[in-house]
């Protein structure tokens, strides 16, 4: 598992405890199948040889990064409409003129 660990500002994510009684990291993971999604796990699970499996997906971390992505969608489907609206006016100023000649 590829992951990057990094700590959090929430007191109640810094009293957390792993079964070896030490605090739990926060880590974001780097696979295909969960990029960016937030766990749980405890920092001797990251060392070789150490023997605790406490390990995690972080509920609250994943929702919030879950709603700043539709924030975010949200505001590009908003540009887009207005990219649209303006592509519209421009076409309506716009007239083609075809003529043809008969031989």
């Amino acid at each position: 598992m590829s992951a990057t660990i990094g700590s959090s500002s929430s007191s109640a994510q810094k009293e957390m405890v792993c079964h070896c009684q030490l605090p739990v990291r926060i880590c974001t993971s780097k696979t295909k199948e969960h990029p960016g999604k937030k766990f749980r796990v405890c920092p001797n699970s990251l060392k070789p040889g150490k023997k605790c499996k406490y390990w995690e997906w972080d509920k609250e971390l994943v929702q919030q990064s879950l709603d700043a992505e539709i924030v975010a969608i949200k505001e590009d489907v908003s540009d887009l409409k207005k990219e649209v609206l303006e592509l519209k006016k421009k076409k309506r100023g716009h007239r083609v003129h075809i003529s043809c000649n008969l031989l």
